[in-house]
């Protein structure tokens, strides 16, 4: 895709809406064709189109034959989604009818939409900066309510709020740096070094809040990987099944029964979570059983946390301690199960400090089974994060905050030595412009190629 401003004659055209059958498609059109066509099916001069007034009416080809019953919406530039004349065309869904309104859309001199490109041209337009566009794809995408809700922020220009009084302030003082540096003989006098640092000081220790959000705020918006871990027959999976509410494992009291990895996607609380049911980790019987327990123990190592779950009802076990050993320096909850049955189970001090919570339930009656979903969601700390303006979670907004600190560090560095303004000023300028490429003040075409390419057409 080239990048640059889209030339007057251009125009564009993408079936907005999924291919297949349904009740409705919606096709989307934005250029100065777009007034054309809307004018050629209403029958009336360009200048008389009606803006944002659904007309009811029969689709016509060029050659004059109907094409189906559409409604027809016009949105004026530069009061639309791209700055430029949109026409949006709902037609009735499925393969022919729709592909046939492009047909003659294309055959009218526009040309097929490129991915993302309608998000593109907003941002070339000014209607949006790249953090908002992004915004778009990540709420298109978003799954969970909380995805939702942090994307719905950005789109609405949150974290670009939060942004622009850091780089107002770095503004502040590389400009007093350049007048100190360009003015020495005359009589403006900026503020003081102590002063200047403390500024930067302050940034710094604001772009370090974003830059540690960024671990939590990615794990709630690319999901969270939960391991499942303990001997066998200590009731995994019937705490895999209790957990998605649905028989997904097998469930018998012969030990091994679960010889391979299970994962499920599931929601909780707004969050989406990656579930691992893992194989009982022991010394196996077979071949399948042994690949089943490597298998487990990647995911142990792998996973964001892991619920250890320990019978109740029996006395700890070696087995129990050498399962432990794996999890013990990983974040973990333990799962006491089987609560329903009379108590037999002391757990040792040291496994007492090293979890996050001890959880009491019983899998087979479901009894205290939320609580493990309401722990994850108060270790995450997601209904804070969810309150908080600005929260990162992409990766390419993390990697901008951690080059724009190392740029500051170096300059805050360099001006507390003695130096120069010249020397600290060349990366203050730099961090001032890596800091612009979240929002697309400073950028280039490969980042913007990278990032609207993986839109949906359409969009």
């Amino acid at each position: 895709m080239t990048f640059g401003q889209p030339g007057e004659g251009d125009t564009i055209v993408a079936i907005a809406t999924p291919p297949g059958r349904g009740a409705i498609s919606l096709l989307r059109l934005s250029g100065p064709l777009s007034r054309e066509i809307a004018a050629r099916q209403l029958a009336c001069n360009p200048s008389d189109i009606p803006n944002r007034r659904p007309q009811l009416l029969r689709f016509r080809s060029s050659s004059g034959e109907i094409i189906d019953q559409v409604l027809l919406l016009f949105f004026a530039a530069p009061s639309s989604y791209t700055g430029e004349d949109i026409l949006e065309i709902s037609c009735h869904g499925g393969v022919y009818v729709s592909q046939a309104i492009l047909q003659d859309c294309l055959d009218q001199g526009a040309r097929l939409a490129e991915p993302g490109e309608f998000t593109m041209r907003a941002f070339l337009k000014g209607k949006m900066d790249l953090a908002q566009a992004e915004a778009v794809r990540d709420l298109v995408e978003s799954r969970t309510r909380f995805q939702a809700q942090v994307a719905l922020q950005q789109l609405e220009g949150e974290l670009s709020r939060r942004l622009q009084p850091l780089k107002e302030a770095l503004i502040d003082v590389i400009s007093q740096m350049e007048t100190s540096l360009e003015f020495v003989e005359d009589e403006v006098e900026p503020e003081s070094r102590e002063q200047l640092l403390a500024k930067l000081r302050k940034v710094d220790e604001e772009l370090r809040r974003l830059e540690e959000s960024f671990e939590t705020g990615k794990l709630l918006q690319q999901g969270i990987r939960v391991a499942i871990a303990g001997k066998p027959n200590t009731g995994k999976s019937s705490l895999f099944n209790s957990l998605l509410m649905d028989d997904r494992a097998i469930v018998t009291a012969v030990p091994g029964t679960t010889r391979d990895m299970l994962t499920e996607e599931v929601e909780w609380k707004g969050m989406l979570v990656r579930l691992h049911d893992t194989a009982g980790i022991r010394e196996a019987s077979d071949l399948v059983e042994n690949l089943g327990v490597e298998r487990s123990r990647r995911v142990l190592r792998e996973a964001d946390f892991v619920l250890l779950v320990l019978d109740r009802s029996n006395p700890l076990t070696e087995e129990d301690r050498e399962i432990w050993d794996l999890v013990k320096n990983r974040d973990h909850f333990l799962i006491l199960n089987k609560s329903d049955l009379p108590p037999a189970l002391s757990v040792p001090h040291e496994m007492v400090d090293k979890a996050l919570e001890i959880i009491e339930l019983s899998a087979l009656t479901g009894a205290n089974v939320e609580r493990i979903q309401t722990a994850l969601v108060e270790t995450l700390g997601a209904v804070s994060l969810e309150k908080e303006q600005g929260v990162l979670t992409n990766w390419r907004h993390y990697e901008c905050i951690r080059e724009t600190r190392n740029q500051l560090l170096r300059g805050i560095q360099g001006y507390e030595c003695g130096m120069s303004e010249e020397f600290p000023l060349y990366d203050l300028r730099k961090a001032l412009s890596t800091l612009g490429r979240i929002t697309g003040e400073t950028t280039i075409d490969e980042i913007l190629g990278q990032i609207f390419s993986s839109f949906c057409i359409g969009k």
